[in-house]
């Protein structure tokens, strides 16, 4: 089954990534107590996103809530919709038990107003979750995410990412090796 977490024998991707995936998993009452967070970051195709996204799904088998997004889609409901979807959107990003976010970095910004906007939503559920000690997941193709942000966003995220150590992950592009990074 390919992206299986309960065949991670075959494992074909970066060590780094994979002691990271076994560290988390192992024992994730742990893990969610200490509110794990930490930010993935490397080139695209390093099984960063799998690594993430596999890590929820032994969440919810442990019967975690666990939540993925994209940071364009969390931009787009937290500016586009209603009033009572931002409303249960902010909710559920601040009480979900594990939560990833990916593709965090700044293309989804398109001037300072809206970047300085979101930013500030963005600062306040990272900030609530991380007080909370509930953890976060971010996953980034920037080998250093932050520095794809500007202004006021930049500063914020900032002062929040010393409590979310970046982990770089260093590899090769694993879709290109025409495999699947754990089957």
């Amino acid at each position: 089954m390919p992206n299986s977490i309960e065949n991670i024998g075959n494992y074909k991707g970066s060590k780094s990534v994979l002691e990271i995936y076994l560290k988390s998993v192992a024992d994730l009452n742990k893990s969610y107590a200490d509110g794990l967070s930490f930010c993935l970051a490397g080139l695209h195709g390093t099984a960063k996103t799998t690594c993430a996204t596999n890590i929820l799904k032994k969440a919810v088998h442990k019967n975690f809530t666990a939540l993925y997004s994209t940071l364009s889609d969390i931009v787009n409901t937290l500016v586009y919709a209603n009033s009572e979807d931002k409303y249960l959107s902010r909710k559920e990003l601040t009480e979900v038990d594990f939560l990833v976010i990916d593709e965090m970095d700044g293309r989804f910004f398109s001037g300072e107003t809206a970047a300085d906007l979101f930013g500030r939503t963005l600062e306040s559920i990272l900030r609530t979750r991380l007080q909370n000690r509930l953890p976060i997941i971010i996953v980034s193709n920037s080998p250093n995410p932050i520095e794809t942000f500007h202004g006021a966003l930049k500063q914020s995220l900032e002062s929040l990412m010393t409590k979310l150590p970046v982990i770089p992950i260093i590899g090769v592009d694993i879709r290109k090796m025409q495999v699947s990074p754990i089957q």
